[in-house]
């Protein structure tokens, strides 16, 4: 690796961090679905990556979202990758679960069900769509949601290349090529 980072000298591990780079938030199951790897073997390259600080985990609901660590940013390229790299809030999750189960559900009624105080929701809300998790359309007089699924639809086909280079029919830099065409 060019980098010189023994860390991800590792091609598994480099496409790991690379996933979780593009993808914060990700959870261990997207992970094991994507890479079928065993699980303790997954779990090892999580682990290392965590233990030398290129990743950081958190727990919601019993499930563990890995996302790039703060100190490991500063190798991004583009600012966008810096904005994606954050770590959703549970307030920006509840939001996305809220639309997820509503497709089409006004501004009024989400911040309703959010809980949330308006301003906090509105500003949590303008993150997400700025992150592609969510779009807003007018209908009548209301401002309305959806769950943008391009995000599930990139995983599917960048797992694809992922076995496809893991099983080596494809070189690194055609897998680097494609996966900029998807993003």
């Amino acid at each position: 690796m060019s980098s010189g980072d023994k860390v991800l000298d590792n091609k598994t591990r480099r496409m790991i961090y690379n996933l979780i780079v593009n993808y914060p938030g990700v959870p261990f199951n997207k992970l094991m679905d994507i890479f079928e790897l065993t699980d303790s073997n997954l779990r090892y390259h999580l682990n290392y990556l965590e233990k030398k600080g290129k990743i950081s985990s958190g727990i919601d609901g019993g499930i563990k979202y890995y996302y790039p660590h703060p100190s490991a940013v500063k190798i991004l390229n583009k600012p966008q990758d810096i904005i994606e790299s954050r770590k959703l809030t549970q307030e920006q999750r509840h939001i996305v679960s809220i639309v997820k189960e509503h497709p089409g559900i006004s501004q009024k009624e989400l911040i309703k069900r959010s809980g949330i105080k308006h301003t906090t929701a509105i500003r949590n809300i303008n993150t997400l769509k700025n992150l592609n998790l969510i779009k807003n359309y007018k209908s009548q007089k209301n401002v309305c949601y959806e769950y943008v699924p391009d995000v599930e639809m990139k995983f599917t086909i960048i797992k694809g290349l992922i076995i496809k280079f893991l099983k080596k029919e494809i070189d690194e830099e055609t897998f680097l090529r494609l996966k900029r065409k998807i993003e």
